[in-house]
């Protein structure tokens, strides 16, 4: 019982989840209407990404090179991956295009992944798996056509990104609106 008390005194501001979560409804809404803007963000997102990345492990093994024995391997790689995102924040087109492959590669990852899980599944005695092997066959099948054909992987980009935002809007309204109606269930 305490616990609710604690947490009655700490409700306040539950409008915020609301308004963030109403902000994002409105930014994956836009990225629908506007998706070339959207994939030139992600383009140069992408560029940013790699080059913070490289920086990072320039400076992982700059700091560990007494103690880590593979420390120069770190050091060659962040500089590439360093030189690689400077060169696509300078080349958005080239970004676009590498991100559309390494989508297109990172998908036929995970569907070969979803595939292969799909007979351990089976073999565990799962009665569904083969639910999982058509949603690997599925993802193995999109990646192909996002690698095949740049423009629509671009499409397939800015569509997944727009609605996993969406769906985080919707689970930040609905939270906020949960925690008003307990804020005033424990008031009454």
């Amino acid at each position: 019982m305490e616990a609710i008390y604690k947490l009655q005194a700490n409700i306040k501001h539950w409008w915020l989840p609301v308004l963030t979560g109403s902000l994002l409804i409105i930014a994956s809404l836009l990225m629908i209407i506007f998706p070339f803007a959207t994939f030139y963000g992600l383009a140069v997102l992408f560029g940013w990404s790699l080059f913070v990345y490289g920086g990072l492990n320039f400076i992982f093994a700059v700091r560990n090179r007494k103690v880590f024995h593979g420390w120069i391997w770190y050091l060659m790689f962040g500089l590439i991956e360093m030189a690689f995102g400077a060169y696509l924040l300078f080349k958005p087109e080239l970004a676009a295009e590498a991100l559309v492959l390494y989508l297109g590669f990172w998908f036929t990852f995970v569907g070969i992944s979803r595939i292969s899980f799909s007979f351990v599944m089976k073999d565990m005695g799962i009665k569904n798996w083969g639910w999982t092997l058509l949603g690997g066959i599925l993802v193995l099948f999109l990646a192909f056509f996002m690698i095949l054909n740049p423009g629509v992987g671009a499409l397939t980009a800015v569509y997944l990104v727009s609605f996993a935002i969406f769906v985080t809007g919707l689970l930040a309204v609905s939270f906020g609106w949960e925690l008003k109606k307990l804020e005033k269930l424990l008031t009454e």
